[in-house]
């Protein structure tokens, strides 16, 4: 590895690692996304090294070398300076930390999806060190889900650990990934699986005049996700144009996406000022864990409707 001074100057063009020759000990790496500080000593017989800290506002090349002096001479007195730390290196306050720093990159149901995999998922690495989760211990886990919840869960997890243990590298706790060389389990093509002729009139002709079936016939005529049209918002319907324009946060691609309603969707009629004080098209009044389905009261009603029996007596094929 390379030697000289760790200085703003030779770490700009630094590659790789540079262990200082005024403070035998310390050192720095660039890595993928950013530049390091570390210090190395000898503990008990053991080689150590224990990360600083990232370049930036806390630490500079002076800061860094004053605190690996101070850890050196820690060291020297024959402690180890990181041994009460390092719980804060576990798996468990780890995933803590990265939880908190995806929480505003991620959307709510995303975040709760990786937020299951590293912590009830993932609950056997809880109590190991960094440092002591191999890909041995990774595969073994994946092997328990994929017995227990399925090849997508088990697919699904191992995508989790791989960005957390991504993320765990860029901090300076680790040099390798230890998802790196498990197996994907094969999930299969993709869905090819569409109603037939005959389903979509089936399923046409069995909408009954409730809230659900409004959702299902809109469904129907627009083909896109279901949460995308049970959430469907009055300021998403643009009644002058006649278009459904959905914002970028409420599409899987994040991308904003505009499609034409149909005259078959002529039962969606602009809102009273009433029912504007609700935002979403439809409402369903919660009682306790159930959702209301029946009999809403008519001054709560939240879609002005011209009922479909008047409106499409045959379905649109």
């Amino acid at each position: 590895m390379a030697t000289g001074k760790v200085t703003i100057a030779s770490i700009n063009k630094l590659q790789g690692w540079l262990w200082d020759t005024t403070c035998v000990g310390f050192g720095a790496r660039r890595q993928t996304n950013g530049l390091f500080y570390y210090v190395r000593y000898r503990h008990n017989g053991t080689q150590v090294v224990r990360s600083i800290g990232r370049h930036g506002s806390a630490w500079t090349p002076e800061t860094a070398r004053q605190r690996a002096r101070q850890v050196l001479g820690t060291v020297a007195l024959g402690t180890d300076p990181f041994a009460h730390t390092l719980s804060a290196e576990g798996f468990a306050h780890e995933v803590a930390r990265y939880l908190e720093r995806r929480r505003v990159a991620l959307k709510p149901r995303a975040y709760g999806e990786v937020a299951r995999h590293l912590t009830k998922q993932s609950a056997p690495l809880a109590r190991l060190k960094l440092a002591q989760i191999d890909r041995r211990a990774i595969a073994t886990l994946l092997a328990q889900i994929e017995t227990t919840s399925g090849f997508v869960a088990r697919n699904r997890v191992r995508s989790s650990l791989s960005a957390f243990f991504t993320w765990a590298i860029a901090e300076g706790l680790l040099d390798t990934n230890p998802v790196a060389g498990t197996a994907k389990a094969e999930e299969g093509g993709s869905r090819e699986r569409v109603l037939t002729r005959e389903e979509l009139v089936k399923l046409w002709h069995s909408l009954g005049q409730d809230r659900y079936s409004d959702i299902v016939r809109l469904l129907l005529l627009t083909g896109q996700r279901r949460g995308e049209i049970g959430k469907l918002a009055w300021s998403e319907i643009d009644f002058a144009r006649g278009m459904i324009v959905l914002p970028a946060e409420r599409v899987k691609n994040s991308r904003e996406h505009e499609l034409p309603l149909s005259a078959r969707a002529g039962y969606l009629r602009a809102p009273t000022p009433t029912q504007l004080f609700r935002p979403r098209v439809w409402w369903f009044q919660q009682l306790g864990r159930r959702q209301a389905t029946t009999r809403p009261a008519s001054r709560h009603r939240t879609l002005a409707i011209a009922r479909p029996s008047t409106l499409m007596c045959h379905p649109p094929w």
